[in-house]
């Protein structure tokens, strides 16, 4: 990002992340371009895999576009991906968004990363690093950039991992933090959603079962809630849902059919077929369910 105007903020400095000045895992410096405003926005961190399923980008879309209108600042780390799907939502519904590096700021980006950041900075939002100018990309800088996003946010939102995903520490730090930590379930044929599983099996992140009760789930009518409001809680199903009536035995549908369907968005139809496949009356192969 040559050519672009850094800022250094120290930690006792007006503009640093609130939070993340009061997180075990602050930094004494960050370095920022584009925006310094942090303050009274609520910082969501969604962070994933960077070979999501091809249902993906759709989830986020409809995830974000639930948070539009509200103060919330979406944080994530400007991969190929989700992360990539992530700060495009926010874009797209005039939400600010952060995207934390693992490397200098003046250091060059790849092609599709570049364009990103640059409609980042162009849109009001910023792109911040714990790494001074001069600092190459390295592979052993991604844990700390993952602390930032966790430290910097009030909740952290993971979309789709593989156990071993690099989403899975963030999701790791914030829950150390005992700090609002969500998932989005899958089916567990499909191995970007083996992470997201895990972490709802162990009690660990609390089930994101509808897009649409987000906000709601994060407390945004009252901006900010008390934190301990917002602690994961088991989740225990309500009812077990039947073979939908339009569904015969022996039927093959996309998952996007299936959406228009039901009427339903993709994350509640999901959350059906991962019952159902439970249940053993559908099984999810890529984007179909074999009923």
């Amino acid at each position: 990002m040559k050519n672009c105007k850094i800022d250094v903020l120290d930690i006792n400095a007006p503009g640093y992340p609130p939070l993340l000045a009061k997180s075990k895992y602050a930094v004494s410096r960050l370095w920022i371009a584009g925006s310094v405003n942090f303050d009274d926005e609520f910082c969501l961190a969604m962070v994933g895999t960077r070979s999501p399923s091809g249902l993906a980008a759709y989830t986020i879309k409809s995830m974000v576009k639930t948070l539009k209108g509200y103060k919330v600042r979406i944080v994530s780390g400007l991969a190929q991906g989700v992360d990539q799907f992530c700060h495009e939502a926010a874009i797209e519904n005039n939400l600010p968004t952060t995207a934390v590096i693992a490397q200098g700021l003046d250091m060059p980006l790849q092609g599709s990363q570049r364009i990103l950041a640059e409609k980042i900075l162009a849109h009001g939002g910023n792109i911040i690093s714990p790494f001074a100018p001069g600092s190459l990309a390295y592979q052993g800088y991604f844990i700390k950039r993952n602390t930032i996003i966790s430290g910097m946010s009030n909740a952290s939102l993971v979309v789709e991992s593989r156990v071993k995903g690099g989403a899975m520490h963030t999701a790791n730090f914030c829950f150390k933090e005992n700090k609002p930590l969500f998932a989005v379930p899958g089916s567990p044929m499909t191995p970007t959603s083996e992470g997201c599983n895990r972490l709802i099996y162990q009690k660990q992140a609390q089930i994101i079962w509808n897009a649409n009760e987000l906000p709601e789930i994060l407390g945004l009518n009252s901006l900010f809630p008390p934190i301990n409001s917002l602690l994961p809680t088991p989740y225990s199903p309500k009812h077990e849902p039947a073979l939908p009536s339009w569904a015969a035995k022996g039927t093959i549908m996309q998952i996007t059919d299936i959406c228009e369907q039901s009427q339903k968005p993709v994350n509640e139809v999901l959350a059906m077929l991962t019952e159902l496949e439970i249940q053993g009356k559908c099984k999810v192969n890529g984007q179909n369910a074999i009923f």
